[in-house]
């Protein structure tokens, strides 16, 4: 599922950007993916096994601060937005300028197991399952930007492209005043002219979610 989710962003991201170029580049694409899946399970594994509940401050800004290094070494201008302000760790803000349509990539960096839950370890159980806090809420989807964006630059492409990532560190518990917590959110929203979120969605790798139930209070 995890190959295929990342396969699945690639098309969407590459269908926007590329046009005339898309079957050549996908084949350059699918070739930097195959070659960095050790890499991105590796990363997975790191990222797992720190514990980023929502108010372990200090755990959500260090796994922020690994996609920031890894963000930084593909060219993209990165800053952490210290929460502070809101209550919460912060989030991880980074920029790649290029030409034509921006695309906005959101992601986040907490998960709903705290340090007193007794799951904290990630574990492959078996050679193409594997659980954790936060596989797939969504240090998955954290990582499939990290290795989409691998790929493109790979790929030759990343260079002419325009994207902001966005990888909030209080979406699981939002932090108060919410116009605090969402505005670096929302000022990137606002700039964008697509926007695809990298949570989990239903499982099959040849649909996206475009919409889903949600609640208010």
């Amino acid at each position: 599922m995890y190959m295929g989710r990342l396969i699945t962003v690639l098309f969407f991201v590459m269908t926007f950007s590329l046009y005339a170029q898309v079957s050549k580049t996908e084949k350059r694409i699918v070739s930097a993916v195959d070659a960095h899946h050790s890499e991105a399970l590796k990363l997975l594994e790191e990222v797992v096994n720190i514990n980023s509940g929502s108010m372990n401050f200090e755990g959500v800004k260090k796994v922020g601060m690994i996609f920031k290094l890894k963000l930084d070494a593909l060219g993209f201008t990165t800053k952490w937005v210290d929460g502070k302000s809101w209550g919460r760790s912060g989030h991880l803000i980074a920029e790649h300028k290029g030409k034509g349509k921006t695309l906005l990539l959101v992601g986040h960096l907490d998960t709903v197991f705290e340090l007193a839950s007794p799951f904290q370890q990630f574990e492959m159980v078996n050679d193409s399952t594997m659980k954790g806090p936060g596989v797939g809420d969504m240090k998955g989807g954290d990582v499939v930007i990290i290795q989409a964006m691998q790929a493109l630059k790979d790929a030759g492409v990343l260079k002419d492209m325009n994207i902001i990532i966005v990888m909030t560190g209080d979406e699981e518990l939002s932090g108060r005043p919410l116009n605090l917590a969402r505005k670096d959110l929302i000022d990137a929203a606002r700039v964008a002219d697509i926007a695809l979120g990298f949570e989990d969605g239903d499982g099959n790798p040849k649909t996206a979610v475009v919409a889903r139930r949600s609640s208010s209070g």
